[in-house]
């Protein structure tokens, strides 16, 4: 099993986004990145990083602002880039908890960075997954313009191998979901419409929006699933009576969304590196302000992200990667798997082995795929399908590159599971009125134990039915006695997981 720091640095190898040849080396000696031994801090504020057309149609430049330890430390320096809170709906970029935390990571020798992003017009035209999705590309937009700025003058000094992103409330619901959110399957589950992709286009195309680990600060996810083995880190802090974004799930902004209480479990259980620091009894970002319980609650903060952040700066000097690799997702598409991956570079490059591993540690080769171009400054799409027969349960995916010398480097894994429990699930009728049945329909392809549970738009659990599933189509009554609302109703069978909205009328 790798260390924490191997790990660092494998994701480091495989995200490096350079031009020319930048070296990874992030020196700690000395107190570096643990110690405040900046005590000035400089603020480039109202940067320009990205434009797009927000929820009320109208076009918006997307601004940061920038802080930097003055004095130091020397050569190249990671980044840290945060997003506010304010339920999507309001907020800025200079609020007390994001600032505070810009402020003191810059004097331990961080770049940091807080950043705008798209909010929703007005409560009555509120949609959470659009809010989720735009802040989500804007978020991407951000990683990408300093990206492109390390590739040419570099002006803030940062080093593109150690970028995190983080934010509070729903800045850390968007900086999981920048983090996690990385298959077009997951983005259809929650905003189908979405006419942008995994990327969007809020700015800075062509450069990758990876990311080396993430901070949650009262965050969600909307599905614990979305973390796979080889996923990136992630450190969460999260009142245990938290009444906004609830410690384990709830609907939140309307939607169903997986609290940091949640999430360790799933991580834990695929080998993803994760801390969680529960605030037991505390509410909802109980750091953010200035009285002297809150400016506790941030001291605390600060040192839990710093102490699991410090040991992802390697000391090795990375070299160059013959490939720029901007995107890699394997999906399942009926019995078969179909991996596509996107380059913007590529030098000297031969091609790429697809190789399988049906516990993420021993691979073999499935196939081949040659370089559409050796030497390209353009992107190249790929596309490789595994017919094989038999498969079941989960299979991890990577990709060796090899170069024209024979040397490889390593992307992935991507995982997709063959469960034979596929479900589908549909509500009718929906909406429904008041007093009148509501029917659930399930057809599933597999025997076995399933659940079905169904919330109210508070995310309290109302009704909770454990079934014993054959292969073929089921219909269950759900109660004729709730009022008029917004539900989520949610079926899981084995590793299937669906959710469907009911409105009573």
């Amino acid at each position: 099993m790798k260390s924490t720091l191997q790990r660092a640095l494998f994701f480091g190898f495989a995200w490096l986004i350079m031009a020319g040849s930048v070296q990874a080396q992030i020196d700690t000696t000395g107190g570096q990145f643990y110690q405040p031994l900046y005590a000035s801090v400089t603020i480039t504020r109202d940067v320009p990083f990205g434009a797009a057309v927000n929820a009320a149609g109208n076009p918006q430049t997307l601004l940061l602002d920038v802080y930097e330890p003055v004095g130091g430390p020397a050569g190249l320096r990671p980044l840290i880039i945060l997003a506010h809170g304010g339920a999507f709906l309001f907020g800025s970029r200079g609020d007390y908890d994001v600032a505070e935390l810009c402020t003191r990571f810059a004097r331990l020798g961080y770049v940091t960075a807080s950043i705008d992003y798209r909010l929703e017009p007005s409560p009555f035209s509120y949609s959470g997954p659009r809010a989720v999705v735009q802040a989500m590309y804007d978020m991407r937009a951000a990683v990408r313009f300093f990206r492109r700025d390390a590739a040419g003058s570099n002006p803030f000094r940062i080093n593109p191998a150690y970028v995190f992103v983080g934010g509070s409330s729903a800045g850390a619901i968007t900086a999981l979901h920048t983090a996690f959110l990385d298959k077009p399957a997951e983005l259809a589950s929650i905003y189908p419409v979405a006419p942008e992709g995994l990327e969007g286009n809020s700015g800075n195309a062509g450069f990758s929006s990876s990311v080396l680990a993430a901070i949650n600060l009262c965050g969600a996810l909307g599905n614990p699933a979305w973390i796979e083995a080889g996923d990136e880190p992630f450190v969460s802090l999260h009142g245990t009576a938290d009444p906004v974004v609830p410690y384990t799930s709830g609907v939140v902004f309307g939607n169903l969304l997986y609290g940091s209480g949640a999430l360790k479990p799933r991580a834990d259980a695929v080998s993803v590196p994760n801390t969680l620091y529960p605030f037991k009894n505390a509410g909802h970002v109980p750091y953010n302000g200035t009285n002297a319980t809150q400016l506790a609650y941030m001291d605390t903060t600060f040192r839990v992200v710093r102490n699991f952040l410090r040991p992802f700066l390697g000391q090795a000097v990375v070299p160059p990667l013959p490939v720029t690799l901007t995107r890699f997702e394997a999906v399942r598409q009926g019995h078969n798997a179909v991996l596509r991956w996107e380059t913007v570079q590529e030098a000297d490059n031969r091609g790429y082995e697809v190789q399988v591993s049906a516990d993420g540690q021993q691979f073999r080769a499935l196939g081949f795929v040659a370089s559409a171009d050796g030497n390209s400054r353009t992107r190249q799409r790929y596309q490789f399908e595994d017919a094989e027969a038999g498969k079941s349960g989960r299979r991890y995916y990577r990709l060796r590159q090899e170069d024209v010398g024979g040397k490889s480097s390593f992307y992935g894994p991507r995982v997709v599971v063959f469960d034979e429990s596929l479900l589908e699930v549909a509500v009718y009728p929906n909406p429904v009125l008041r007093h009148t049945t509501p029917t659930v329909q399930l057809t599933t392809a597999g025997a076995g134990p399933a659940q079905l549970r169904l919330h109210n738009a508070h995310g309290k659990l109302l009704f909770d039915k454990s079934l014993q599933l054959t292969a073929g189509q089921y219909r269950i009554a759900l109660p004729t006695t709730l009022p008029a609302g917004v539900y989520v109703l949610e079926v899981e069978q084995g590793l299937a997981r669906q959710q469907r909205k009911l409105v009573v009328q």
